[in-house]
Order: C-alpha cells, then sequence, then structure tokens
C-alpha cells in the first residue's frame, strides 16, 4: 500500500453489476486462501442467497481499478439473517426489543496488498482504512436503511478489532458447519451507542465516523438488482436458488414484482 494508506483510495458503494461480481470474486479467494470455503467453488465467486434481497448492500473500496476490500450489510427480513444458523436465540433477543437490525457479512481484504500483521492493534493510521470502510456502511446504515444495531459473527482472532469499536458481545463461541466448521463468535452495536461511546472514550475514532458527514449522493448510488441479475448471479454463476427453500424462494420472488420475474422463476421450475 506504501506509506500513504489513502492515497488514491475510494469507498464507495456497489454501482453495477460488475462491482458486485468483483466483490464475491475477492471474497471467495479470501475465504478460500484461509479455508473457509473450498477451493473448487463454483464459478469462484462467493455470495449468498440473502445477496438476491434488494436490500442488501455491498461497500467496496478501491484505488485505481484495484479492489482492496469489501463488506455487505444484510437488512433483517422475513428470510432472518445468516448468523441465525448458529445464533437463532441471540438474535431473537434483539428482534423481541423491536429493534431494526443487521448482519455485517462477507467481509474481505485482498491480503495480497498487504503485508502480514498489517491490521494491528497499536497502528491506529492502517487500522483507519478498514473504519472508514465501516463509516461508510454505517452511515448507509443509519441514514438510508433506519436502522438501530449491527450484528456479525467474526472468527475470534478478529474480535479485538469489532471491541475496540464498541461491539458488544452477543454469543460466546460457536462453529459454521457451511463454512469448514470455521470457528465464530458474535457481537452487536448501537449506533447510539457508539457515538456516545466513541465521543466520551475515543476522540480519534469519533472523528473517523463522525467528523464529515457521507454525502448524500454517495449513500444512494446502489445498484439496483434487476431480474436478469437474479438469474446471473443464482443460477447462471451458482445453484443458489435451485437449492433455496419454498419460502425463500416465495420471499425473494415477492421482492421482484412484475412479469419477468414471474417468467424466470416458471423458465427454471422455482415454484
Amino acid at each position: 500500500m506504501g506509506k500513504n494508506v489513502d492515497e488514491k483510495v475510494v469507498y464507495h458503494i456497489a454501482r453495477e453489476r460488475k462491482d458486485l461480481e468483483d466483490c464475491f470474486s475477492l471474497v471467495y479467494k479470501e475465504y478460500a486462501k484461509r479455508r473457509y470455503i473450498p477451493k473448487h467453488y463454483k464459478n469462484k465467486l462467493r455470495m449468498s442467497l440473502y445477496n438476491a434481497l434488494p436490500a442488501t448492500t455491498t461497500f467496496m473500496v478501491k484505488r485505481g481499478k484495484n479492489l482492496l476490500a469489501t463488506v455487505t450489510v444484510i437488512p433483517d427480513s422475513p428470510m432472518g439473517l445468516p448468523m441465525d444458523k448458529i445464533y437463532k436465540k441471540e438474535v431473537e433477543g434483539l428482534r423481541k426489543k423491536g429493534l431494526r437490525i443487521a448482519e455485517t457479512s462477507q467481509l474481505a481484504i485482498d491480503s495480497s496488498l498487504f503485508p502480514q500483521g498489517w491490521f494491528s492493534m497499536f497502528n491506529f493510521k492502517k487500522l483507519i482504512f478498514l473504519f472508514k470502510l465501516f463509516k461508510l456502511l454505517s452511515d448507509h446504515s443509519m441514514y438510508v436503511n433506519k436502522l438501530d444495531e449491527l450484528c456479525i459473527a467474526v472468527n475470534p482472532k478478529q474480535q479485538y478489532i469489532y471491541k475496540f469499536i464498541f461491539f458488544e458481545p452477543l454469543g460466546g463461541l460457536k462453529y459454521y458447519g457451511s463454512v469448514n466448521k470455521a470457528p465464530a463468535v458474535a457481537f452487536h452495536r448501537s449506533f447510539k451507542s457508539f457515538e456516545e461511546k466513541s465521543k466520551k472514550n475515543k476522540k480519534a475514532l469519533y472523528k473517523v465516523f463522525y467528523g464529515e458527514e457521507t454525502p448524500s449522493d454517495v449513500l444512494n448510488e446502489k445498484y439496483t438488482f434487476k431480474t436478469q441479475d437474479l438469474e446471473y448471479f443464482f443460477i447462471e454463476k451458482s445453484d443458489l436458488l435451485q437449492k433455496a427453500t419454498k419460502e425463500q424462494l416465495k420471499y425473494i420472488k415477492s421482492c421482484y414484482p412484475g412479469k419477468e420475474a414471474e417468467l424466470l422463476f416458471k423458465k427454471h421450475n422455482l415454484l
């Protein structure tokens, strides 16, 4: 990355299909490298059925043409959240409080661009790279999706970064069977409490997240999924729709009203 981490680095929401494909490709590459998923994964793209939901938003960091990092935010819906698989009880506790929640998922950072140990808890300037990405997703979650809290399930090795930005424990150590039995611990964070705690206890962190407003045009430049994108990503590039439950298919179809979606589902015998 060089001495100046922020040189020519741009943070934005995925704005076109190619952006999404690049992000899914980076997630595959980094997950396969860490053996979270098999290296023979179909088409070398890693996404989930939740990426088919219109409210799901993917964020990215680029320097020139190089994709440096990506992360996705999945608002709660009738399909639930990915972490419901192993943290159902814990997430239900937040829902029962009437909170509007979402899960932060599919975080991937291009390891080839960063030396080993690049993310040191003792090098705040380098951590800012990650924090600025989280600022963008936080602003979008608060001001566009009107969410109350973010949830996340992370590898225990990464938990200290999230604790540093005031994520609080939600669930203890468990294992994802669908991610090669990778270990996970769950956290959640209230936007309101984060602002209060960072302002009081970590002025530099507060400045990163609240020092400048994210322009509204940046927050509203998200690519809108079309029916042909459903077919491309979830039928041509993966078998996610074919493997979906009837309840999941019914909800996804409801998100794409119109004849095109009806014809697509009939064409592939999905309902």
